[in-house]
């Protein structure tokens, strides 16, 4: 794919790893919105295998990319969470880089 989408997608997975930081701030506060710090570290180490992968020259095929991110928000988290969207478009954009 060409170098702007991989580097869009390095971007939008860049944001999603800091709103993840965010909210396991907020739940070390008492006053997390959403997900569990569990399931919220475990994403975050799938989100910064990405990044990592869309940091190198050469991306792995598509078919042995990290994979299983997005159904774990859709099919658990809130339709209208911001959070959840920006990880959804991180693994739109990995997956077509």
């Amino acid at each position: 794919m060409s170098e702007p989408t991989t580097r869009k997608a390095l971007a939008t997975t860049e944001r999603a790893l800091s709103e993840i930081d965010q909210e396991l701030e907020r739940h070390a506060a008492g006053r997390g919105q959403v997900s569990t710090p569990g399931q919220l570290t475990s994403l975050r180490r799938q989100l910064a295998q990405m990044a990592a992968q869309l940091s190198t020259p050469q991306l792995p095929a598509k078919d042995q990319r990290v994979r299983g991110i997005g159904r774990v928000v859709a099919d658990s988290w809130p339709y209208d969470n911001p959070l959840g969207g920006t990880i959804l478009e991180a693994e739109r954009l990995y997956l077509k880089a």
